[in-house]
Parts: C-alpha cells; structure tokens; sequence
C-alpha cells in the first residue's frame, strides 16, 4: 500500500495492445515542453489503475481519453486515464511516467527529452510548479 500511495495508484489490467494518443493536460506546463504544445500517438497496452484518482494529490501531465481506447471492462466512470504525473511525496519528488513499454516508442526523441525532464524533476534538478490539482 505503501508504493501505490507513494506512485499514486496500484495496477489493475491493461487491454490488448492498440494505437493510444497521448494528450498533455497542460500545454504550457515545463515538464511537457518537449512535445511542443502537442501530444503524439504510438502503440502500447494501456495502462489501468486500482486506487488512483480520486484525491487528485498530484500534478498531471500525460492522459488518454477512455472512449478511445478498445477493451476496457465495464465500470469505468472517468473519461480520461493519467498516464504520466508528478507529486511531492514526504521530502521528495515522484515522477510517475507509463505511455509506453514497447521498444519502439523509445524512437521518439520528445518522450525521451520528456523522460529525461522529468528523471531531473525527480532528482531536484527542473523547478516547476508541482501542486496537485485537486477535483
């Protein structure tokens, strides 16, 4: 319970492996600035979480829209899915970061720069605003 709280939910399923596009929840947020104002699409399992959500203590940065995406099990009552945030977590910094696991989408040089940007906020290293919108 201790790691889900610390990374901001727990792993529940991921549907079948699908072309997702990825949203920035803000375009003018730093730690997005890689992509340059705009999302991009690859192929991936999506990620679903148990336990996330609903207190909203985090900063988003990535998300997906559920109605695009195939095979999600009934229930779902969000319209959109994070996939990529930040939060203060005790003394530290969280950088919580799921668009892809497949080789592939490492070709893309922004979500790499997006990586890396967000390993440096991790670290203390990139200043930007990590207040949690709350609902």
């Amino acid at each position: 319970m201790d790691f889900s709280n610390l990374v901001g939910g727990s792993f529940d399923y991921h549907p079948k492996q699908q072309k997702i596009k990825v949203y920035l929840s803000e375009k003018d947020h730093p730690l997005v600035g890689a992509f340059k104002g705009t999302g991009f699409e690859h192929i991936d399992e999506p990620y679903i979480f148990n336990n996330a959500y609903e207190d909203m203590d985090f900063r988003p940065l990535l998300f997906m829209k559920t109605e695009e995406i195939e095979g999600l099990e009934r229930g779902i009552k969000d319209s959109i899915k994070y996939i990529s945030w930040i939060n203060r977590y005790g003394d530290g910094r969280v950088f919580y970061c799921s668009p892809s696991h497949n080789p592939q989408s490492y070709n893309n040089p922004e979500l790499l720069q997006f990586i890396l940007d967000g390993i440096q906020y991790a670290v203390g290293d990139f200043k930007c605003d990590d207040s949690p919108l709350k609902k």
